[in-house]
């Protein structure tokens, strides 16, 4: 039994990246079993996981601040600023003990001295600490830059992905034979040789499973995506499924943090009056009417746009 290096889960039967040499089940590797099996000894020992494909660009860029050294930091600056509103109610005390000592200073001299350097002292450290409120401030950027980045390589490795929902799943089904039934429907037929691979995907909390279909060619994609939403009435009956009708939705393949982006951003539209969103190249548009300028949502932040 082995443990997936992505989702934690152990497992009896996985695949393992030629580079990094972890361990990931096949949903979280984007492949399916016989996918895997397919492959060859050659072809397995040479596959990368998404991570690692991800990280391959030639062009090299700095690497990112590590998450556990950022938050270490981080815990380490809270820890010492907890002392703060304890130093901020001493200066207070000291300031009120100065007011009354002036009124009667002729026998406190040297008592007033003693306060002024105490007083000295805690204002040094008080100084110290709106330093270290910089530096906390500065990690949390450091952190948010390495999330951002971390979240846009997740997705980029699904680029060339499609979505499948609302296709019920069936014993002994043929994924291949449902692919090609959406393009005969959609009118775009794609050659399986375009195809890279093609399998089920459970959800979280749901019984039902997504199809995930991954094209050797992003621009291939883009047109299968283009042309099933041309069809906006697309259903199980229109692709061989006997009874209760239901629809079929195909959308770009989103990573976990891309679809919670998602769903903020409609809330937000929503609250705001904006008439449209929608993903195309795997990155989120948002509309507020036909005569508005198109706004791009990349990140938590970006959401502030949207006024």
């Amino acid at each position: 039994i082995t443990k997936c290096y992505l989702c934690n889960v152990q497992f009896h039967d996985g695949v393992q990246c030629g580079s990094c040499k972890k361990h990931l089940d096949f949903g979280c590797a984007n492949i399916s079993e016989s996918g895997w099996r397919k492959l060859g000894s050659a072809r397995m020992a040479q596959w990368k996981c998404p991570m690692c494909r991800s990280s391959s660009p030639a062009v090299s860029t700095p690497e990112p601040t590590s998450l556990d050294t950022i938050l270490g930091e981080i815990r380490d600056m809270k820890r010492q600023l907890l002392n703060l509103p304890a130093l901020v109610d001493d200066i207070r005390a000291i300031r009120d003990e100065l007011a009354g000592l002036k009124i009667s200073c002729e026998r406190t001299g040297g008592r007033l001295d003693e306060f002024e350097t105490r007083l000295t002292e805690v204002e040094e450290k008080v100084s110290k600490f709106d330093n270290l409120h910089e530096t906390v401030n500065r990690l949390q950027t450091d952190l948010s830059s390495t999330k951002f980045l971390q979240s846009s390589n997740e997705q980029r490795s699904r680029l060339n992905n499609v979505e499948i929902k609302g296709v019920p799943v069936k014993k002994d089904e043929n994924l291949f034979s449902i692919f090609e039934a959406i393009g005969e429907r959609i009118n775009y037929n794609c050659p399986k040789s375009q195809v890279n691979y093609i399998s089920r995907v459970p959800i979280f909390n749901s019984n039902e499973k997504l199809i995930i279909i991954s094209f050797l060619n992003r621009y291939v994609k883009e047109d299968f995506v283009a042309a099933a939403r041309a069809n906006k009435d697309l259903s199980t009956s229109d692709i061989g499924f006997q009874g209760s009708s239901q629809r079929v939705y195909v959308n770009d393949h989103l990573s976990i943090e891309y679809k919670k982006l998602l769903s903020k951003v409609k809330s937000t539209a929503k609250d705001k009056q904006y008439e449209y969103v929608w993903v195309k190249h795997s990155k989120i548009h948002v509309l507020k009417n036909k005569y508005s300028k198109v706004i791009i949502i990349r990140k938590d932040s970006d959401l502030n746009k949207l006024i």
